[in-house]
C-alpha cells in the first residue's frame, strides 16, 4: 500500500508547555491541538486496509467493528452479517483493499471526538474516497467513522489556516454558513418528509422524494416511511471548511415499512431475509443507517447540496 500525504509531521494530540512558573500540562480536553500527526493518520489508513482485508473476504461482522465506527460501522457490520448467513463459504474472489496517492486533511480540535480526513485513491476504480476517521481518547484506535466517495473534479478544495493545518467547523458553529453541522441531519430527514428547507434538487434531495412517492404507486403494496437523525449513537457530524462554506458529514435513520395486500405474498430480498426477526406475513420493517455528505454554502450562496451517500440495511422485522 502506498500512502502520500501534503503535510509535515506535527504535534500530537498531547503537548506539554512551560510557564516561569514551571511545568503546565496542556490537556487535550482543552487545548486546541492538531488531532494527529500525519505520520499517525497514514499508520491509521494502513491499519484500516490491514483490517478490511481480513474482515471482507470472511464477511467478519466483528472484527469489522475495530475498524468502523459509528453509522458506517453498523452498515458494514449488518452487511457482513448478511452476507455471511447467504455465503458461508466467504468472499474467496476478494482482491485486497489498497490505497494510494494519499492526502490528509488534519484540523486543530479542543476536546473529543478528534478527527481527521482522509483523500485517496483505491484499486475499487476511478472514484475517490473521503474518509473520516476518529477516535474519542488518545489510548483509542482511529476508527473510520465516514467513507464516501467523489469523482477526482468533485473532490472539495479544503482551506489551511496560516500554519497549514486543515479548518474544521465545531458542531455547533453556523458562522458564515447556511446552517451548523448539528443542525444538518435534523433538517435533512425533515425534508426528505416534507420537502422544505434550503436544499437543492437531487438524486440524494427530490430525487430521493420522488423515488418513494413512486414506490408508494404500487398495487400490490404500499410503503411507509420514518426517518430520523438516530441520536448520539450514530456519526457525530463533521465538516471541514472549503473556499465556499463547507464540506460536512453526517448521518441518519431510515424505516421503511412495506405492507402487503390481502394475498399477496410477500417478496423479500435475501440479504434482508438473513437479518430478519419474526414471521413476515403481511408486513416487513426495515431499519437503514446512512452516511452521507453535503456542501454548506456560505450565507449569501446557494442552497445546501447533499452530493454522497451510502446507506444499508442493519436490521428488519417482520409482521
Amino acid at each position: 500500500m502506498r500512502v502520500r500525504g501534503r503535510l509535515t509531521a506535527a504535534l500530537t494530540g498531547l503537548a506539554v508547555t512551560m510557564s516561569l512558573a514551571g511545568c503546565v500540562t496542556v490537556r487535550g480536553e482543552e487545548a486546541v491541538l492538531p488531532a494527529t500527526t500525519e505520520e499517525e493518520a497514514a499508520e491509521a489508513l494502513e491499519r484500516y486496509a490491514e483490517i478490511k482485508n481480513e474482515v471482507n473476504p470472511a464477511y467478519d461482522a466483528e472484527l469489522n467493528e475495530t475498524a468502523d465506527a459509528g453509522a458506517l460501522a453498523a452498515i458494514n457490520s449488518a452487511g457482513h452479517r448478511a452476507r455471511g448467513a447467504v455465503h458461508p463459504e466467504g468472499n474467496p474472489g476478494y482482491v485486497p483493499m489498497e490505497f494510494e496517492d494519499s492526502h490528509f486533511h488534519i484540523p486543530r480540535q479542543a476536546g473529543w471526538p478528534k478527527h481527521f480526513v482522509v483523500d485517496t485513491a483505491t484499486n475499487r476504480g476511478d472514484a475517490r474516497w473521503l474518509m473520516v476517521f476518529t477516535r474519542n481518547a488518545v489510548t483509542e484506535d482511529w476508527r473510520a467513522a465516514y467513507l464516501l466517495t467523489f469523482d477526482a473534479d468533485e473532490v472539495p478544495e479544503f482551506t489551511r489556516d496560516e500554519d497549514g493545518w486543515a479548518e474544521a467547523v465545531p458542531e455547533d458553529d453556523a458562522e458564515e454558513l447556511a446552517m451548523s453541522p448539528s443542525e444538518l441531519a435534523e433538517g435533512y430527514v425533515d425534508h426528505l418528509s416534507d420537502g422544505e428547507g434550503p436544499y437543492e434538487d437531487g438524486p440524494l434531495t427530490s430525487g430521493e422524494r420522488e423515488r418513494r412517492e413512486e414506490a408508494g404507486n404500487e398495487a400490490a403494496y404500499v410503503v411507509q416511511y420514518q426517518d430520523s437523525t438516530g441520536g448520539r449513537a450514530h456519526s457525530v457530524p463533521f465538516g471541514l471548511r472549503t473556499e465556499d462554506g463547507a464540506l460536512v458529514f453526517f448521518s441518519a435513520e431510515h424505516h421503511e415499512k412495506q405492507t402487503w395486500a390481502e394475498g399477496e405474498t410477500p417478496v423479500i430480498d435475501e440479504y434482508v431475509e438473513a437479518l430478519l426477526e419474526g414471521e413476515a406475513s403481511r408486513s416487513v420493517t426495515t431499519r437503514r443507517m446512512s452516511v452521507q455528505a453535503a456542501l454548506l454554502p456560505r450565507l449569501e450562496g446557494e442552497g445546501v447540496e447533499v452530493v454522497s451517500r451510502v446507506f444499508g440495511v442493519v436490521s428488519a422485522s417482520g409482521e
